[in-house]
């Protein structure tokens, strides 16, 4: 199974939070340098756009736990400071590392693929929109 990990917990990071959860995705933690988990928990049950995720919620000092599934929280603002060792795939939603240097780490570190929720102006980087190009992405 793939193991993902969420970087950044604003809107985008929520939005993609949900339907991965939802599929039974595995989430090794997640990550955003502000806030607590109490925090996130209630931001995550009670979403001022999209009205309140029908879950069960609690959290403690380290994580949320959303369903019975258990993420642990880190609140790092570099991405040398996440325990990257097994994630599969990172979904970087800070709208900080835009730049094929800047997610460079992430490749160092073992991650086999990153999808950022921003676009990254560089030859590197397939930038894909659902609906618009979705049909160029090879999995492979």
């Amino acid at each position: 199974m793939t193991t993902y990990a969420l970087n950044g917990l604003g809107r985008m990071g929520k939005l993609a939070l949900k339907p991965l959860l939802e599929k039974g995705a595995k989430i090794a933690w997640i990550n955003d340098a502000v806030g607590d988990p109490e925090m996130h928990a209630h931001l995550l049950q009670f979403d001022t756009v999209h009205g309140r995720w029908d879950a069960e919620f609690s959290h403690d000092a380290d994580s949320i736990t959303i369903d019975g599934n258990r993420l642990p929280v880190h609140q790092s603002s570099t991405i040398d400071g996440l325990p990257l060792d097994g994630i599969d795939v990172i979904i970087d939603c800070t709208g900080v590392f835009k730049t094929a240097e800047k997610l460079q780490p992430y490749f160092d570190a073992g991650v086999k693929k990153v999808v950022v929720s921003a676009p990254v102006k560089e030859d590197e980087a397939a930038n894909i929109v659902y609906g618009v190009n979705h049909d160029i992405y090879d999995a492979n």
